[in-house]
């Protein structure tokens, strides 16, 4: 069974729309969305917003239903220079710019950073899947970094530069986190929303929708390669 987990609302609308055979479940207050999409059986949930929510709604769904793979999509602000309004970028490796997620082992080696790693197979499905049915908008593969702030202006720079990420968003890595601990495949696909240039809360909301539309359309290509 393949999860796909978005943060927000407009992010998941579209995952609802392409959804057959529907049957909504509830585990403690998560409504769980139940289906196919592409004839490939999903379960589909919204997290929220932020790493702890992300991280808890990830390991319920765990618990509860036999995951064989997790797909993160939805929005993010693009930090790479590269990277336009409605573009995409894919995880290749995933990490928190915020908090330290390293053991006491990692400090004693001097590890700097603690580092997730998408799932090698569902990175060949995507690149495999765009070979067959390009998509319509620029899809990179990079790093995609996490924390629970959402960061504008300036402040896109300072962490773009720091952990040369191609975008942010406040749940991927929480996701990541939860599907290493648990040996759970993981890959993100995260559209964009803001940039350095044309960042805020009013630029998001007047893309979250385009973004989340081209994050699902990947997925949907995704879907068709499992």
């Amino acid at each position: 069974m393949t999860l796909i987990i978005c943060a927000i609302k407009p992010e998941i609308k579209p995952f609802l729309k392409a959804l057959e055979n529907l049957r909504i479940e509830k585990h403690t207050s998560q409504k769980v969305y139940c289906g196919t999409i592409k004839s490939k059986n999903v379960l589909v949930v919204r997290c929220g917003v932020g790493l702890k929510k992300a991280a808890a709604v990830t390991q319920l769904m765990i618990d509860n239903y036999k995951i064989e793979r997790i797909i993160m999509s939805g929005t993010a602000g693009g930090v790479d220079n590269k990277l336009k309004l409605g573009d995409t970028v894919v995880s290749e490796e995933i990490l928190y710019h915020e908090i330290d997620s390293r053991t006491m082992e990692d400090i004693a080696a001097g590890n700097e950073k603690q580092t997730f790693k998408a799932d090698t197979e569902l990175l060949h499905c995507t690149k495999k899947a765009l070979e067959n049915d390009p998509a319509v908008q620029s899809v990179l593969f990079g790093r995609i970094t996490s924390g629970n702030k959402f960061v504008s202006g300036k402040n896109l720079m300072v962490v773009a530069e720091k952990f040369k990420s191609l975008c942010l968003d406040m749940e991927t890595a929480a996701v990541a986190h939860v599907c290493s601990i648990n040996n759970i495949p993981f890959i993100a696909i995260r559209s964009i929303s803001d940039t350095v240039d044309k960042s805020g809360f009013l630029t998001f909301f007047k893309n979250v929708n385009l973004a989340s539309k081209n994050s699902f359309l990947i997925v949907e290509k995704l879907l068709c390669e499992l």
